[in-house]
């Protein structure tokens, strides 16, 4: 995978502009690709919920200040950039259908409430998990797809401090979208999720399966 160094690169190609061997070179490319690129690999990890950025933790307890609302209130993580699931301790599955009506994990069909303001996670459910997009990725993280949108995107946002050059901004903007579009449709398909739709008991019952909590 490519080093941030080498997608800053490829992006002044894009404009134009000349390469850098070093962040701290002193070169108005090497000032300006330091200024943004950084800024903007934390802004990727909100364009989409991208299984390879994705992580889990068990979310540490704090006071609840909302306890008409919620249950339970936990301190968000502090690489959190958008937070996908909360899951509640379960047992061991000792069955599992090896299809059906219903995404996977099969959690998915019955997803649980929680709230994410104010630094914390709110939920009604005990010692909770959260399953999140971090926002720590880097370079070397992208795919490849991910890293070409990445790519001109920078481009974009460099065109007008490095090159004064509005047109080229304004056309790198539209490829830019084009491609974050396209890597984002790559990642779903390659994932193989299936969106969340809601299942009956009786799917569910007829899968051999129930959620903690049914009735016996």
């Amino acid at each position: 995978m490519a080093q941030l160094i080498d997608i800053c690169n490829r992006a002044l190609a894009q404009i134009a502009a000349g390469q850098i061997a070093d962040f701290a070179e002193g070169s108005i490319e090497a000032r300006e690709a330091t200024r943004f690129a950084k800024p903007l690999l934390a802004e990727l990890a909100e364009w989409a919920p991208w299984p390879w950025a994705r992580t889990r933790v068990v979310l540490a307890e704090v006071g609840n200040d909302r306890p008409a609302e919620w249950l339970h209130a936990y301190a968000a993580p502090t690489n959190l950039a958008q937070p996908i699931a909360v899951r509640a301790v379960e047992d061991d599955a000792t069955t599992l259908p090896s299809g059906g009506p219903f995404p996977f994990p099969l959690q998915d069909a019955a997803p649980l409430a929680f709230l994410y303001e104010g630094g914390r996670i709110y939920a009604n459910v005990a010692n909770a998990t959260l399953v999140f997009v971090r926002n720590n990725v880097t370079a070397p993280d992208l795919p490849p797809l991910v890293a070409r949108a990445f790519e001109l995107e920078l481009a974009a946002r460099l065109a007008l401090p490095v090159k004064k050059d509005a047109t080229a901004a304004q056309t790198l903007a539209r490829a830019a979208e084009i491609a974050r579009m396209r890597a984002i449709a790559d990642e779903a398909n390659k994932s193989g999720e299936r969106p969340a739709r809601y299942v009956s008991e009786a799917e569910l019952a007829r899968a051999g399966l129930a959620f903690p909590g049914d009735a016996a």
